[in-house]
């Protein structure tokens, strides 16, 4: 014969007769079923039970094995028990409600947006574009999806507000438990930010240097090394220094030794950890195309034109990827393009102008406000220079007699400097806490 005991000690004189003011003692030798034990526990506290889903139904005439609980208060016997089949359960005044299933909705901050693009500089539309597809919610959608299959063949697919940033999960006490864990972690991480400090400059090669910077001859003395560092021109352990002690009018110093130095730009933008971060300096060149030609009713051709559009100058595209332990991944695509012939641009454009395109692409990992120097990229720039005499020179047919026309040829490389620095959103501060008090200029910097 089953049998069980339930052993219910009052203590009245402190906590009267209401039944979450017990203690129960609850001692299970042989298998009984659970619904037992709650028909019990309803008759000694006066309780309504309601079962919510057909799955608990099965499971509260399942057996409970083996228990031992001793001095426990309501609440605790009821969560060994509920917990024990992996039942949901709420005690809300007399009426005690069960359920396998249960539905909870999550908050994600995060833009609704889809981004897409290409982000080669070959590109004839008049969007700059990167080169990636990121659907965050989509993606999304599929993780929960395989969290929730992974944890219980039998789920309910996840309903996502995007607009309202609402993730609803209708599942188990399992699967909720491993959504919310990776929710949590999920949005732990995309609430971290990074603030990217880029300076981009471009050394005009001296004849000495045709061949690019002799980055073997750079140097950065550090006081906690007995030896100089010394950096190379693409992205590696020898090329990152650390930012307290990396001195930016020495480093320009030495490129200025190379040939002349002009800082392109000094942008600072800050991303989401993650989520790319672009950069585009130089210019958007415009021609139109023939499209389509249609006739009319006469045999009359007409053509329909299109305006297209393209890019040149310089594209970084920046990703980064802050680790648990504070290091940050960069992800770092520069590309450079220019004119192949600047003839392009003394006449009418009816095509795409031609360009050559240089790029590079490097994975490099830092500590937070470490500085990474890369270089490498070298462009031949030519410019067209017309001298004559003043308004002569500009008259059709004539200007030729009172003008000539130099082609200009010149080799540069471009360098950056790229200093990550992580944003603790948690406190407030300030571009001066990031260390950016003043920019300085070149000439601040002393740079001959």
């Amino acid at each position: 014969m089953k049998r069980f005991f339930i052993f219910v000690f009052f203590i009245n004189f402190l906590f009267g007769l209401n039944c979450d003011k017990k203690l129960f003692t609850l001692k299970i030798e042989n298998p009984i079923l659970l619904k037992d034990i709650v028909k019990n526990i309803s008759n000694e506290c006066n309780i309504n039970v309601l079962v919510k889903d057909e799955k608990a139904y099965k499971l509260l005439n399942s057996n409970i094995d083996f228990i031992n609980i001793e001095n426990e208060p309501l609440k605790n016997l009821l969560q060994i028990l509920f917990d024990s089949k992996g039942l949901f359960y709420s005690l809300k005044g007399n009426t005690l409600t069960l359920s396998y299933y249960k539905t909870k909705t999550f908050k994600i901050d995060f833009i609704p947006n889809t981004i897409t693009g290409n982000s080669d500089l070959n590109s004839t539309t008049n969007n700059l574009k990167t080169n990636y597809s990121f659907d965050f919610w989509n993606n999304l959608q599929n993780n929960l999806q395989n969290i929730l299959k992974n944890t219980d063949k039998i789920y309910k697919n996840p309903v996502i507000d995007k607009n309202a940033g609402l993730v609803t999960i209708t599942g188990t006490k399992k699967q909720l438990n491993e959504i919310s864990k990776y929710l949590y972690t999920l949005n732990k991480r995309l609430r971290k930010e990074v603030l990217i400090d880029v300076h981009i400059y471009s050394v005009e090669l001296s004849s000495s240097h045709k061949t690019g910077i002799d980055w073997s001859n750079f140097s950065l003395s550090l006081p906690s090394v007995s030896k100089p560092i010394r950096g190379r021109y693409i992205g590696g352990s020898e090329s990152v220094f650390n930012s307290a002690t990396f001195n930016l009018g020495a480093f320009l110093n030495f490129l200025a030794q190379n040939g002349n130095v002009n800082s392109i730009s000094n942008p600072k933008i800050v991303t989401l950890n993650s989520q790319k971060a672009i950069i585009s300096i130089g210019d958007t060149i415009y021609y139109k195309y023939a499209s389509e030609i249609t006739t009319d009713n006469n045999g009359n051709p007409t053509t329909s034109y299109t305006i297209g559009s393209k890019f040149v100058g310089v594209l970084l595209d920046i990703t980064p990827q802050i680790s648990d332990n504070g290091e940050i991944i960069l992800s770092i695509n520069p590309k450079i393009s220019s004119f192949k012939d600047i003839k392009q641009l003394q006449s009418k454009r009816d095509m795409p102008p031609d360009t050559k395109d240089n790029t590079l692409m490097s994975v490099v990992k830092l500590k937070n406000n470490e500085t990474l120097v890369l270089g490498g990229l070298i462009t031949n720039d030519e410019q067209l220079k017309v001298n004559g005499v003043p308004v002569l020179k500009e008259i059709p047919i004539i200007k030729y007699l009172f003008s000539s026309r130099e082609k200009v040829t010149s080799k540069k490389e471009l360098v950056f400097v790229i200093t990550p620095h992580i944003i603790n959103l948690n406190s407030k501060k300030t571009l001066r806490d990031y260390g950016f008090d003043k920019i300085p200029s070149l000439e601040d910097l002393n740079v001959k």
